[in-house]
C-alpha cells in the first residue's frame, strides 16, 4: 500500500506538470501573435522615419515573444546614419524602435563623413553636407585627422578663423583652406608649432590686409612666405610671392 500510494502521488504530480506544461504552451501560443504595429521614434535629420520602418519590416521574423530583438538592433546599426537603435516590445502586438542619428562633424572626401568619434561613414555622396569642412587623408587615418582637426580649430578660434578643408597627403604633408579662401601650406613636421607661428604672423601682420592674402606657406624654420592676390583685370587670379622674415628654403613636401 505504501508503494501504491507513492506511485499514485507521482502520477498525480506528473499529470499536473503535464497539464501545466500544456497550459503554458497554449498561453505562449496565444501571446506569441504576429507583430501588428511598428513604431519608430527619434529625431530625424538625415535618415527618413519611413525608411527606418521599411528597413525593420523584413527583419521582424516570428511572433511577439520569439522575435530576435538583438538581431534587429544590429542590422539597423549597420545603416551609416544610425548611431544607436533600441528595440523593445509593446503589449500586445507592438514593436518600438528608438533611433539615435549619427552627428556628422566633417565630410570625408566626396562620399562620406566623420562622426563625433572620428569614425568614417560612407553615404555614397555628401553634397548635402557642404556646410561642413572637408577632411581628406589616407586609409585608417580618420581618427588622427579628426584629432588634428579639433586641435587646429581650438588654435584658430581666438583669431576668428575657421577651417573649410583639411588634407594630409600620402607623404604626410598637411594643407588646409580657411573659410575666407586663404590657403595654408604646413608640410610634414611640427604641425601645431607651425600653426601657432601662422596665427602669430596673422595677428601681427596679415589680419588687417586679409583680402589681399591668397596663400601662406609655413614650411620654414623661422618665418612664413606669403602669396598676395594680384589686383589687375588682365592678370586676375595670378599671384606673386613675397618672403616674410625667411632665412631658409622650405622643406620638401
Amino acid at each position: 500500500m505504501h508503494w501504491l500510494k507513492r506511485g499514485l502521488s507521482l502520477m498525480v504530480v506528473a499529470v499536473l506538470l503535464l497539464g501545466a506544461g500544456w497550459g503554458m504552451e497554449q498561453l505562449y501560443q496565444r501571446l506569441n501573435v504576429a507583430i501588428g504595429v511598428i513604431a519608430v521614434k527619434g529625431e530625424f535629420s538625415h535618415v527618413d522615419q519611413g525608411a527606418v520602418q521599411h528597413l525593420v519590416e523584413p527583419l521582424v521574423i516570428g511572433g511577439f515573444l520569439d522575435m530576435d530583438l538583438q538581431k534587429i538592433r544590429r542590422e539597423l546599426e549597420l545603416h551609416p546614419w544610425i548611431q544607436q537603435a533600441r528595440v523593445s516590445r509593446r503589449w500586445p502586438d507592438g514593436l518600438v524602435i528608438t533611433v539615435t542619428e549619427e552627428v556628422p562633424i566633417a565630410r570625408w572626401g566626396s562620399t562620406g563623413f566623420l562622426n563625433v568619434r572620428g569614425e568614417r561613414r560612407e553615404i555614397g555622396e555628401n553634397t548635402a553636407l557642404a556646410y561642413l569642412p572637408m577632411l581628406q587623408g589616407g586609409d585608417q587615418s580618420e581618427r588622427q585627422m579628426m584629432k588634428s582637426y579639433r586641435e587646429m580649430v581650438q588654435l584658430l578660434q581666438s583669431s576668428g578663423l575657421r577651417i573649410a578643408a583639411l588634407k594630409r597627403d600620402d607623404r604626410g604633408a598637411w594643407w588646409l583652406r580657411l573659410d575666407n579662401d586663404l590657403e595654408l601650406v604646413i608640410g610634414r613636421d611640427q604641425v601645431m608649432e607651425k600653426m601657432r607661428r601662422f596665427i602669430e604672423v596673422w595677428e601681427q601682420e596679415l589680419k588687417e590686409q586679409a583680402q589681399r592674402v591668397a596663400r601662406v606657406d609655413v614650411r620654414y624654420d623661422n618665418g612664413v612666405a606669403v602669396q598676395w592676390v594680384v589686383e589687375h583685370t588682365r592678370v586676375e587670379g595670378q599671384m606673386k610671392r613675397e618672403l616674410m622674415r625667411v632665412s631658409r628654403a622650405p622643406e620638401q613636401a
